[in-house]
């Protein structure tokens, strides 16, 4: 199944010919799917976890359904903004998506929760491209590079706050 939003194919007139850059991070946590699910789905719980959150706003403090939005304060690397999330998925416990399209550029951030034994395999996919330059030109490798670390942290930090 194809999972992209219409803005991140190639081709269409958000992102002109250059195909979103693509991030794909994977952690197994101790806990049963539908714990992990409704703890990364609450966007006031995402500081506890992602280190690219500096707050969010306009949300209420439970995991966030179909067609909800929420406003989520961005810090990466240097780069410093605001953006508006919207839930283009909701399949409880096993999958969520949400998607953007700001002045920055536009994203599609996918998580899936599979069952593995007593706790599960949560898997983050984040497919991104800017708008402007110089981070468009730039997306490919070094933000590709932030982001990488970035993700790769904040699944670290899933694992062991979800795991005490």
């Amino acid at each position: 199944m194809d999972h992209s939003i219409p803005s991140l194919r190639a081709g269409e007139r958000h992102l002109d010919v250059m195909a979103p850059v693509r991030i794909e991070t994977v952690v197994d946590i101790d806990r049963a799917p539908p714990d992990v699910f409704n703890y990364v789905t609450a966007p006031t719980l995402w500081h506890t976890w992602h280190p690219a959150t500096s707050s969010v706003s306009a949300v209420p403090d439970r995991p966030i359904r179909l067609g909800e939005t929420v406003r989520e304060d961005i810090r990466v690397g240097l780069k410093r903004f605001a953006t508006t999330w919207e839930v283009v998925e909701c399949s409880a416990p096993q999958s969520w998506a949400i998607s953007t399209d700001s002045g920055e550029g536009v994203a599609l951030i996918r998580y899936d929760i599979q069952p593995r034994g007593e706790g599960c395999r949560f898997t983050r996919v984040m497919e991104f491209r800017s708008r402007y330059f110089p981070w468009k030109a730039l997306d490919t490798w070094l933000m590709k590079w932030i982001l990488t670390r970035n993700s790769r942290r904040a699944l670290d930090q899933l694992k062991r706050v979800m795991e005490r």
